[in-house]
């Protein structure tokens, strides 16, 4: 090899050896970086949502269902070998997602749950009370805003209050409002019997919301009553309707689950749907899902 050849060799391997602890030291500090800098997974999970467009011009979807609080699965709770609250809500926005839900009602949820939802479902608003459980209204951010948020004092076990949100959301690509009140009814238990008098003055506030409400009205979530509250809420002065039953066959229709959803005759709600796969009986003590579709155009 000539001497011009074996000097222009060493020039290269001394470069080499130049870049080779430059390169790692790069590395070094790109891992170093991964664990001072927030990552999108940090954060929750990282889901790409299509946009979601009604189900033809007019119509949406409306999903409820109890979503067993926290503390029964939490540890010392009652079913604390069940799966725990937080992977429970990752299963109902997961499902919310797949059958293209718009807005709803979550019945009986906790904080841990609120985050959870709020965290893995960035594309719905949720909306809420203080109250350490509560029911909460949820809506799919790219077909609804939120327009107005009160409050009205309902009745738990023994008399409780408790506050549940009167949420007024208007649809983006038509302007058409509709209001929904999401509920918990106790029932009557044998740690907690005769409950039915707090029951039964829930349904009359369930009305006075309804009758005073300036837009049409969805009220859904844990009754704790089937074929008795069908009948109380579809009766001619309280003017719901459901996609179970008309009043007229509200007692001889087939026994109604305690999940209920009941809503004003201008919706005309149809296609209900109940989910009672493996995921519902997972992710709710319940078994199940429920779902409407309604009509929010050309509402007088």
């Amino acid at each position: 090899m000539s001497p011009t050849a074996s000097d222009g060799l060493a020039k290269l391997d001394h470069r080499w050896r130049a870049i080779v602890p430059a390169v790692a030291l790069c590395g070094v500090i790109a891992v170093a970086m991964s664990f001072l800098v927030p990552t999108t997974a940090s954060a929750g999970p990282t889901v790409k949502v299509a946009q979601a467009g009604p189900v033809q011009p007019g119509f949406q979807r409306f999903a409820w269902l109890n979503a067993w609080a926290d503390h029964h699965t939490a540890p010392g709770g009652a079913a604390a070998g069940r799966l725990d609250g937080v992977p429970r809500m990752r299963i109902v926005v997961g499902h919310l997602r797949r059958t293209v839900i718009d807005f709803g009602v979550l019945a009986e949820v906790e904080a841990p749950q609120r985050e959870a939802f709020e965290s893995f479902g960035r594309e719905f608003g949720l909306v809420s009370t203080p109250d350490a459980t509560d029911d909460a209204v949820f809506y799919r951010r790219s077909v609804f805003r939120l327009v107005s948020k009160d409050t009205v004092t309902m009745y738990y076990r023994h008399g409780a209050r408790v506050s549940a949100p009167v949420v007024v959301l208007e649809e983006r690509s038509s302007g058409q409002r509709v209001g929904v009140l999401p509920v918990h009814f106790p029932a009557s238990l044998p740690s907690a019997p005769r409950q039915k008098k707090w029951r039964d003055l829930n349904a009359r506030i369930v009305k006075d919301v309804v009758a005073r409400a300036e837009v049409p009205m969805v009220v859904a979530g844990d009754f704790n009553q089937r074929n008795d509250i069908l009948c109380d809420l579809t009766s001619p002065g309280t003017g719901l309707v459901s996609p179970l039953a008309k009043h007229e066959k509200c007692a001889t229709a087939r026994r109604a689950p305690i999940d209920q959803a009941f809503l004003s005759p201008s919706l005309r709600p149809g296609r209900y749907q109940v989910y009672s796969g493996p995921s519902a009986r997972r992710a709710t003590d319940h078994g199940a899902f429920y779902q409407v579709r309604l009509r929010l155009s050309d509402i007088a």
